[in-house]
């Protein structure tokens, strides 16, 4: 049990404390042991209006929905640009939307998207070498080593061009969000100056994910800035195994469909009653009016190809006074070779 200072003792120590006999530290007394000075704490600052913890990687499992959406918007600019696109998922992370007004990226362009039916908006940032590169492949340039990156703002004119290849971003976010839920995201606004874009109260908490994207020789950065509270409805699917794996169900389900479409596509189907083989100066001497035979017997079955493929042996004949064939085997060959 502590000892408790009467009057006298309090009175004698606040003396001390005043004449410097005392040095004015915390004192401490270990078990047993005589007071001994303890360095001052020094005082942390907190800040009561802002959460102290960023909420790095609190949802479970967005990284699934964030590769999906990397590999489509791949697929969706080299349709746009006709080149092949490469992007790269890179860094996840947790920051204030006001540190990324402050501090941004290298940015050449920034759309902001709605996220309905989700609260909030997200932001999508391109940086100046992508930007310009982009433009100058949507003109119908190349992708050469000798790219210029301006020491400029983008214009009106190319934020258009850029605008679209984002509203294509939008398109993809929807679908690689869609097995956990319906969004539908567009393009609100772009802006060249990170300040100007007032979607978001300072203070709210966003997770930003970097994509690195590659065209040819062209190479540039990809920013998507969605708010965290925006995404708390997903929380819960996310962390169930079936929606981890649900993109990859989703994939397999690209075979099926697939299968399913081939059985509908045409293919010519042609009866071969027989070949010739001619010289290109016996093609040449060729006249209206000449007669070519073909050695064949009339009776025999003939192939029937489907496509370049013989598959079966067919007997010749008529029907309703029109040529037919009557499949009666499949090519023995064709059995062979599977």
């Amino acid at each position: 049990m502590e000892r408790i200072l009467n009057q006298e003792e309090i009175d004698e120590l606040l003396s001390a404390f005043d004449d410097g006999r005392v040095d004015d530290r915390l004192q401490e007394t270990p078990p047993g042991g005589d007071p001994v000075s303890a360095t001052r704490k020094k005082a942390a600052s907190i800040d009561l209006t802002r959460g102290q913890n960023y909420s790095k990687w609190r949802i479970a499992n967005l990284d699934v929905v964030f590769n999906s959406f990397a590999r489509y918007y791949a697929i969706g600019l080299s349709n746009s640009l006709q080149q092949g696109v490469s992007i790269k998922k890179g860094e996840i992370t947790s920051r204030f939307f006001d540190d990324f007004l402050t501090h941004p990226a290298d940015a050449g362009l920034l759309g902001s998207f709605s996220l309905d039916p989700l609260k909030g908006n997200g932001v999508f940032v391109f940086d100046k070498e992508l930007c310009f590169g982009l433009v100058q492949l949507m003109l119908g340039g190349g992708t050469s080593s000798d790219l210029m990156v301006l020491d400029r703002e983008v214009t009106a004119i190319e934020a258009n061009i850029i605008r679209s290849l984002m509203v294509e971003g939008c398109n993809v976010l929807n679908r690689a969000f869609s097995a956990l839920g319906q969004l539908e995201t567009k393009i609100t606004r772009v802006e060249t100056n990170p300040r100007l874009l007032n979607v978001l109260s300072p203070e709210t908490e966003v997770i930003q994910v970097r994509f690195s994207v590659q065209v040819g020789e062209l190479a540039g950065e990809l920013l998507m800035i969605i708010p965290y509270f925006s995404l708390e409805p997903f929380k819960d699917k996310l962390r169930t195994e079936n929606a981890t794996y649900s993109e990859n169900t989703r994939e397999s389900n690209w075979q099926v469909t697939l299968e399913k479409e081939l059985l509908d596509m045409e293919i010519p189907v042609t009866a071969l009653w027989g070949e010739l083989y001619l010289t290109i100066q016996e093609i040449l001497s060729l006249e209206k009016g000449d007669v070519i035979g073909f050695d064949y017997d009339e009776q025999a079955p003939v192939n029937v190809a489907a496509g370049h493929k013989i598959k079966f042996k067919a007997q010749p004949g008529l029907q309703n006074g029109k040529k037919a064939i009557r499949l009666i085997k499949p090519n023995s060959q064709e059995n062979r070779n599977g």
